[in-house]
């Protein structure tokens, strides 16, 4: 199956954002694991920094994991038109 510019440029991103999902849950992980709970409160996540850095990943991986979707929709999209 031969992809042209528009497939391959897809793809690109795809993985491209794919990568920064991997690497904003790692964070995710290592800082719960340090913190010793993966189940964070309101008021841990409103008085701790790590709690504040938990939130700011989370808002990350969401917009990221959207924008993921779009991309493999837009994907296979133009596999079926072609």
């Amino acid at each position: 199956m031969e992809l042209n510019e528009k497939q391959k440029d897809t793809i690109f991103k795809l993985f491209l954002f794919s990568m920064i999902e991997v690497i904003c849950s790692t964070f995710y992980a290592t800082i719960s694991g340090l913190a010793g709970h993966f189940y964070w409160s309101v008021k841990q996540l409103t008085t701790s920094p790590m709690g504040m850095v938990i939130q700011i990943l989370n808002v990350i991986i969401l917009v990221d994991g959207i924008i993921i979707f779009l991309y493999l929709l837009i994907f296979v999209i133009m596999l079926i038109k072609d």
